[in-house]
């Protein structure tokens, strides 16, 4: 019979028990005055990993809106002879003064 879903698989449990007991005795016996640099920024290294939570990449796609590519303008003036016209005009950002 399978077990349950979400209960403790106790070999598992029993393992991180006897590792947990084994990695503790073996970083008491470390002597840190016997490590040179190169040893104790290893050692830094490795331990940090298991110390201190990793940052996850976080991005605020919620917070960014689609911008547009193009300015587009229309000016309405009249001609000479007092007739309205239009002209577009397309700008892209790259063109626009700074």
């Amino acid at each position: 019979m399978p077990r349950k879903k979400g209960s403790l698989n106790k070999l598992t449990t029993q393992v991180k028990e006897k590792l947990a007991f084994v990695i503790d005795g073996v970083v008491d016996s470390i002597d840190l005055t016997k490590l040179n640099v190169d040893q104790k920024i290893k050692l830094l290294q490795v331990g940090i990993q298991y110390v201190v939570p990793r940052l996850k990449h976080k991005t605020n796609d919620d917070m960014w809106e689609d911008q547009p590519l193009f300015i587009e303008t229309e000016i309405i003036k009249r001609d000479n002879e007092g007739e309205w016209t239009s002209e577009k005009h397309m700008k892209t950002y790259d063109n626009l003064p700074k």
